[in-house]
C-alpha cells in the first residue's frame, strides 16, 4: 500500500458493566478483568461501550461510567470513542464532556436514523460513528438489536445504506455468531456487506491471533481491526501485532 493512503488502524474495546470490565461472548458478559492489563500507548483508538443493561443517562449508576471514562482519557492520548445507552443528543453531548472525542449510536439510529444526521450537523460528521450488530441465522444475515439478542425488522443492507445517506461518518462492524469466538473475524458478513460500504469501516468480535487481523486489513474497504480480548491489549502484545502486519499492509506506528 502506498505511502500517502490513509493507514489502517488497531482499535482496543473495553466493555464495561456497572464500572467493570468484561469480556463478552455472543454479546453477554463472559468473564472480568482488571483495566490494569490495558495499554494506551501502542493502540491507535479506544473503544469504550458501556453494557450495562437499561440505563438512562440520568440514571444515577450512569455516573459510575462517566467516572470511568474521565478517568481513562486522563490517561489516555488516543482518540476515545464512548457509546452505550445513546437516545437523544444530549447523551451525546454528555459523553463528549466526559472526555469522548467521537460516540457511537446504537439502538437509537435503529428507532430513528434521523437522529445520526440531527447529530451530524451539531457535533460533526467525523464525530458520529454508527454500531451495526448483525447476526446470521436461517441462512441469513439480519440486523439485531436489544444487545444482539433481538432481529430488527429492518433489513440489513438497506439499514447500512440508510445511515451513510443520514452522514454516519463510521461503521462499527459487530458480528454476534463470533463474539468471544477468538476464531476470526466474520470473513462472510464482510463479503454481504462491503459493495454498499462508502465510508470508514471497522470490524469487531472474532480476533484470537494476529494472522486475523491481517487478514482483515488486507481488505481494501476495512479501515481498521477493533480488538476485545484483553490479553491482546498489553504493549508487547500490541507492538508484535503491528510488527506482524506492517511487513504488508501500511498501518499506524
Amino acid at each position: 500500500m502506498k505511502a500517502d493512503m490513509v493507514a489502517k488502524r488497531i482499535v482496543t474495546t473495553l466493555m464495561l458493566k456497572n464500572g467493570v470490565l468484561f469480556r463478552t461472548k455472543k454479546f453477554f458478559p463472559d468473564y472480568r478483568y482488571t483495566l490494569n492489563f490495558v495499554d494506551m500507548w501502542s493502540v491507535d483508538e479506544l473503544v469504550i461501550l458501556d453494557i450495562s443493561r437499561n440505563l438512562s443517562f440520568n440514571d444515577k449508576e450512569k455516573n459510575i461510567f462517566f467516572d470511568k471514562m474521565k478517568k481513562i482519557s486522563k490517561n489516555a492520548y488516543i482518540p476515545i470513542t464512548a457509546g452505550g445507552g445513546i437516545r437523544k443528543l444530549s447523551d451525546i453531548e454528555k459523553l463528549l464532556k466526559n472526555g469522548a472525542d467521537k460516540v457511537i449510536i446504537n439502538t437509537a439510529s435503529i428507532i430513528d436514523r434521523k437522529i445520526i444526521n440531527l447529530a451530524a450537523k451539531e457535533f460533526g460528521s467525523q464525530c458520529i460513528v454508527v454500531c451495526v450488530d448483525a447476526k446470521f441465522e436461517n441462512n441469513d444475515y439480519h440486523l439485531m438489536q436489544e444487545y444482539g439478542q433481538k432481529k430488527s425488522s429492518l433489513n440489513l443492507i438497506d439499514y447500512i445504506k440508510e445511515i451513510q445517506d443520514e452522514n454516519a461518518g463510521e461503521i462499527f462492524l459487530q458480528s454476534v455468531n463470533k463474539d468471544g469466538s477468538l476464531t476470526g473475524y466474520d470473513n462472510e458478513l464482510l463479503e454481504k456487506i462491503h459493495e454498499h460500504i462508502n465510508i470508514p469501516l471497522i470490524i469487531s468480535c472474532g480476533a484470537g491471533n494476529w494472522d486475523h487481523v491481517k487478514k482483515i486489513l488486507s481488505y481494501e474497504y476495512v479501515s481498521a481491526a477493533s480488538l476485545t480480548n484483553i490479553f491482546h491489549f498489553t504493549e508487547k502484545s500490541i507492538i508484535s501485532l503491528k510488527n506482524h502486519i506492517n511487513k504488508s499492509i501500511f498501518i499506524r506506528s
